[in-house]
């Protein structure tokens, strides 16, 4: 597997006729073939929101806050969940009331309105995933139509969250999100001809060692090497070829662990929201690995500029971090911790 990276070294002249060195570097994901810029851009301060401030404003009127959450939620047909809803310790898994495909949900992780993004105890993180598990497993057998499902998490404001109280979106139906597809196709294309797409990512990567992060139980955590995310992006690869409705217990446990690692580890960079998906097969077995990818997000001061531009409209990245610089400090802390 290649790692193709092409830089170009650009001079310019200040006008006292003084050279400018700088460079951009344009780096091509070796699943997906997508195209990420890495640019030399002065970081100004983030402009974040007072959080805390933001949980006192809210609470009083949160949806998913009780006696709300009981009082107003609706159920789902009794034909999929006879009791309505799914509970597994504090979280709880609901209809949402604005679908954006034939079956979505929302998993609410806590009773806490808010919970700092570095607070978050790892068996809430698993009992979200094991509903989200639980509920797809049940579609799957109450729908035969459903091929694909999204699960994705967006927390805090800047990640384009509505509602500070944690929760997930999970959803399924007929099609797969644009970029779900693109990796799902290219590992099937490699399947066909007998080599394990995912397999061979993770291998290169521990082989480079350059990006690759840590292990935790059966899941590889390397830093994006053409990363979506305009700080930076990191993947949880499971190490086998297995759909997410298949992974064990144990599995999850430690994919949760794993991912509020990475939580710790974007709240050290003094950022205090992120993205997080998930992509996977859901009946095909045996041809792709479940990725989780978690990217932070933040406005830049002093004006609350977006870290999101028209980068949005071409569906080409730009990121402001060497992968590997981050991935070295990634194995710093994990080493302290």
């Amino acid at each position: 597997m290649r790692f193709e990276r092409y830089r170009e070294a650009l001079t310019l002249s200040d006008p006292t006729g003084k050279s400018i060195e700088t460079w951009v570097e344009v780096r091509i994901h070796p699943v997906t073939g997508e195209t990420t810029r890495i640019i030399q851009v002065p970081l100004r301060t983030f402009a974040l929101p007072d959080l805390k401030k933001m949980a006192k404003e809210t609470e009083a009127t949160c949806p998913f806050c009780s006696p709300r959450l009981e009082q107003g939620t609706p159920r789902f047909n009794k034909a999929l969940l006879k009791e309505g809803l799914l509970q597994r310790g504090e979280a709880v898994l609901i209809p949402n009331r604005f679908p954006y495909d034939r079956y979505c949900a929302l998993i609410i992780l806590s009773k806490r309105h808010y919970i700092p993004l570095n607070a978050f105890e790892d068996r809430k993180v698993t009992d979200g995933l094991l509903l989200a598990q639980d509920f797809l497993n049940r579609l799957l057998a109450y729908d035969t139509t459903v091929r694909a499902f999204s699960l994705n998490w967006n927390f805090a404001p800047h990640s384009g969250s509505s509602i500070l109280h944690p929760h997930i979106q999970l959803s399924a139906g007929s099609f797969a999100t644009n970029r779900a597809r693109r990796m799902l196709q290219a590992s099937y294309r490699a399947w066909f001809r007998g080599k394990d797409l995912v397999a061979q990512w993770i291998h290169a990567e521990r082989a480079a060692g350059e990006r690759w992060c840590a292990r935790v139980g059966a899941w590889h955590l390397v830093m994006a090497f053409a990363p979506r995310g305009r700080f930076f992006e990191l993947n949880l690869i499971h190490e086998s070829a297995l759909p997410f409705v298949s992974l064990s217990r144990g599995d999850i446990s430690d994919l949760a662990r794993g991912v509020t690692h990475v939580f710790r580890f974007i709240s050290s960079m003094g950022l205090t929201s992120m993205n997080l998906s998930l992509f996977s097969e859901l009946r095909e077995k045996g041809s792709f690995h479940c990725v989780v990818s978690i990217s932070p997000r933040a406005c830049v001061g002093p004006y609350q500029m977006s870290d999101i531009s028209f980068q949005m409209l071409i569906d080409e990245f730009f990121a402001l971090f060497l992968p590997e610089d981050l991935a070295q400090r990634f194995r710093d802390g994990w080493k302290n911790s």
